[in-house]
C-alpha cells in the first residue's frame, strides 16, 4: 500500500467513525492554495476540521505527534480561509484528530475531539 493509498484507508475509516459519533461529513482533502483539510463535517452546528493520521503500531511518532504547533496553525488558516471563501458564519469551530494505528492483524482508532483551540488573533 502506497502513502496516497494509506492515506485514503485511513480518511475511509476516519469518516466511517465519525459519521457512527453524528458528524456529518460534508468536504474530504478541501484544499486552497498551500493549504489542506483532511475532513469538514458538522456535528449538530458545529464545524469540525479534522486532520487524520496514520501510522503503523510500533513505527516510531504516533500520529498524534505530527500534529505540533505548525501544522495546527496551518489548520486553523485553512479553516478560516474555507469559512470565509463558503460565506458560512460558524459560531462554533472545533479541532479534532482521528489517529489510526494499525499492523497485520488488527487497527485502532483513536478520535481526539476538541484537540487544540483557535485563539484570537
Amino acid at each position: 500500500m502506497t502513502a496516497t493509498e494509506r492515506g485514503r484507508w485511513g480518511e475511509t475509516l476516519a469518516v466511517i467513525h465519525l459519521e457512527k459519533q453524528n458528524t456529518r461529513i460534508l468536504s474530504r482533502n478541501w484544499r486552497w492554495k498551500r493549504f489542506e483539510i483532511d475532513l469538514i463535517g458538522r456535528s449538530g452546528s458545529t464545524w469540525v476540521f479534522i486532520e487524520v493520521k496514520v501510522r503503523k503500531w510500533g513505527m516510531g511518532q504516533q500520529g498524534v505527534e505530527a500534529v505540533d504547533s505548525r501544522k495546527q496553525e496551518r489548520i486553523i488558516q485553512a479553516a478560516h480561509h474555507f469559512l470565509r471563501i463558503h460565506d458560512i458564519d460558524a459560531h462554533r469551530i472545533r479541532f479534532d484528530i482521528v489517529c489510526i494505528e494499525y499492523n497485520r492483524h488488527a487497527r485502532r482508532i483513536n478520535h481526539i475531539s476538541d484537540a487544540f483551540i483557535c485563539l484570537p488573533s
